[in-house]
C-alpha cells in the first residue's frame, strides 16, 4: 500500500494519482497539466475545513470570512490578512495552496494548483484569477486574468466548476 503524501489516504501499490484528493503518487516525471473542461453546480454542514492558514493566530481585528464548499457542504474559514493562493496542491512539484481544493474533487473540477488569489486591500474583499486553465467566475461571469475583482457576501466564486460561496464575517458585509 501507498500513502498519499498530500492527504494520506491509503492507495494500492502502483497506483500513479491519489484516487481522493488527485496528488501525483510519483517522486517525478512530466508536469500534468489541468485538465480541461468543456464550458457548459445548498447549505452549510456543521463540518468546518480551515484552511492552510489555521496555524495562525486570528484576531478580531483581520479580516475573516468563510468560503463554503457547495457541493460537499463544507466551510473553510479564511483570515485574510495577507493573500490567499486557491488552488490544488501538488506536493511533488512543491505547490501547497492556503485552500487545497483538491480534497473537494478539484482535480475533476479544473482546479489549477495555483488557480486564484484572495485577498483583502483598502477596505474591500478581492479575488483574481491567476491565469488558471479553465477560469474563475463570479455569479456565473468569468473574470479576466491578473485583474481582481470586488466581492460581496454571498458571492459565487467557481474555480473550473468548483462552486464556492463566500461569506464575510459579522459588520465586514
Amino acid at each position: 500500500m501507498i500513502t498519499c503524501p498530500n492527504c494520506s489516504a491509503r492507495q494500492l501499490d502502483g497506483t500513479i494519482f491519489c484516487l481522493e484528493c488527485g496528488a501525483s503518487l510519483i517522486d517525478a516525471g512530466p508536469l500534468e497539466p489541468t485538465r480541461q473542461l468543456a464550458m457548459g453546480a445548498s447549505g452549510r454542514d456543521e463540518k468546518a475545513i480551515t484552511s492552510g492558514l489555521a496555524g495562525i493566530a486570528q484576531d478580531d481585528t483581520g479580516p475573516l470570512v468563510t468560503l463554503i464548499v457547495v457541493g460537499s457542504r463544507c466551510a473553510i474559514d479564511v483570515d485574510l490578512s495577507d493573500e490567499v493562493l486557491v488552488g490544488r496542491a501538488d506536493p511533488t512539484r512543491g505547490v501547497m495552496p492556503d485552500i487545497d481544493l483538491g480534497q473537494f474533487g478539484g482535480y475533476d473540477a479544473g482546479v489549477s494548483r495555483r488557480h486564484a488569489i484572495l485577498s483583502y486591500k483598502d477596505g474591500a474583499y478581492l479575488v483574481e484569477d491567476l491565469g488558471s486553465a479553465n477560469g474563475t467566475f463570479v455569479n456565473g461571469r468569468q473574470i479576466e486574468p491578473e485583474r481582481a475583482i470586488k466581492l460581496r457576501h454571498g458571492d459565487e466564486i467557481m474555480c473550473g466548476t468548483l462552486l464556492l460561496r463566500i461569506e464575510l464575517r459579522g459588520n465586514q458585509q
